[in-house]
C-alpha cells in the first residue's frame, strides 16, 4: 500500500531544496542502501530526510538538536493530521538517520509512541473468491489473482515472478525479492503449476511469467499473443488495480464490501489457510513476515479459531 510520506512533496523538495548534491545526504543514501532495505523503504527513508530538509529550510540537518526533530514529528501528527502507520514510518527513518548512521546518543527515540490504528484485514469468504475469478475474461487476469490467492503473494512479488521461479519438480515458488529484500519460498498444487504452465504455453515470454503488452499494441497488428511474447516489461500495477476494480463491481462484490485489492486475496489466503489447519508459523513463512506479530492477526478472521473456542469452552461447563 502505497504512503502520502512522500509522492505529494516529491516535486516541491527538489525545487527549492536539491538535497541529493551534498555530502551528508550522499553518505545516509550509501548507508541506507547498505542496510539491505527494501525499494520502497529506501525510499520512504529518503523522503522523510527531505521533508525534514522542507521543514526547517537553510538547516544542515546533521547538526540539528533533538528538541526540534520532537517538534517536526509532532507536526506531522497535528498539521498534517497522518495516521499513525505513517508517522512511524517518519520515526523509523529519523531513527536510522540519527541514530544508526550519525550515532548520536539521543534518548527520544525510546520515549516515542506513535499509536497506529489496528484496522483488521478484509477478507472474501471462499465463495467470494470464487466469484470474484470467474469474472475475470482476460486470461492474464485471471491467471495472475488465481496465483496470488493460491500463495499469498504481495502485488509486485507476482508480477515480478520469472517462469524459471516455479520448481515444478518440488512444486515450489521461489520469491527472490521478498518485502525488504528477503527470499522465500512458497507451496503450489499441482493444479495450479498446470493452469500456470498452460499460461506460459500460451505466450511463451522467455524474462517474465505475467508479460505485459506494450505500448500501442492494438494497432500494431499484433495478436495478444505475440504483444505478451515480445513484450520486455511485466505488466503494470495499474492495469492491475483497475483489472480488480472492474471485476469486483461486475461481480457485485464492490456493493458489499469495501475496497477490493489484491491484497484482499492475501489476506483471504491467510485466513483460509488458516481454517485449513495451517500452523501460524508455517504460514508467516509463506507470507513473508519477519515475526508473527503481523501474522496473529489472522486468527481472529478465522472461522475455526471461533469453532474451536466454543468447543473448549464446552468442556469447561462440567467442571
Amino acid at each position: 500500500m502505497s504512503s502520502p510520506c512522500f509522492e505529494s512533496y516529491e516535486k516541491k523538495i527538489y525545487t527549492h531544496n536539491d538535497l541529493t548534491s551534498q555530502e551528508w545526504y550522499q553518505q545516509y543514501s550509501r548507508f541506507v542502501h547498505l542496510k539491505g532495505l527494501g525499494e520502497r523503504s529506501i525510499k520512504s527513508y529518503l523522503s522523510w530526510i527531505r521533508q525534514l530538509a522542507e521543514h526547517y529550510p537553510g538547516k544542515h540537518l546533521p547538526d540539528l538538536k533533538s528538541g526540534p526533530v520532537l517538534d517536526f514529528l509532532l507536526h506531522l501528527q497535528t498539521q498534517r493530521q497522518l495516521n499513525g502507520s505513517t508517522v512511524n514510518q517518519a520515526v523509523c527513518a529519523l531513527r536510522t538517520f540519527y541514530r544508526d548512521h550519525l550515532e548520536l546518543k539521543w534518548r527520544i527515540w525510546s520515549k516515542v509512541k506513535i499509536k497506529r490504528e489496528e484496522a483488521l484485514p478484509h477478507v472474501l469468504t471462499r465463495e467470494e473468491v470464487a466469484r470474484l475469478l470467474s469474472t475475470f475474461r482476460d486470461g492474464r487476469y485471471r491467471a495472475y489473482f488465481t496465483l496470488v490467492y493460491q500463495t499469498g503473494l504481495r502485488m509486485s512479488e507476482a508480477l515480478s515472478l520469472r517462469p524459471k521461479d516455479i520448481d515444478a519438480k518440488r512444486l515450489v515458488i521461489r520469491v527472490r525479492h521478498g518485502k525488504g529484500g528477503k527470499p522465500r519460498e512458497v507451496p503450489i498444487t499441482p493444479v495450479l503449476l498446470s493452469r500456470l504452465r498452460s499460461f506460459w504455453k500460451y505466450h511463451r515470454n522467455a524474462r517474465w511469467l505475467f508479460p505485459g503488452v506494450g505500448r500501442g499494441w492494438k494497432s500494431s497488428g499484433l495478436s495478444l499473443r505475440q504483444a505478451m511474447h515480445d513484450c520486455q516489461h511485466h505488466m503494470t500495477k495499474s492495469s492491475i488495480w483497475s483489472a480488480i476494480r472492474i471485476a469486483a463491481a461486475e461481480c457485485g462484490l464492490s456493493k458489499t464490501h469495501e475496497k477490493i485489492s489484491t491484497h484482499t486475496l492475501r489476506h483471504s489466503y491467510a485466513t483460509h489457510m488458516l481454517e485449513g489447519g495451517t500452523q501460524l508459523h508455517q504460514l508467516s513463512a509463506y507470507l513473508g513476515h519477519s515475526s508473527l506479530k503481523p501474522t496473529l492477526v489472522y486468527l481472529h478472521l478465522t472461522a475455526v479459531s471461533e469453532t474451536q473456542a466454543r468447543q473448549a469452552l464446552d468442556t469447561l461447563a462440567g467442571v
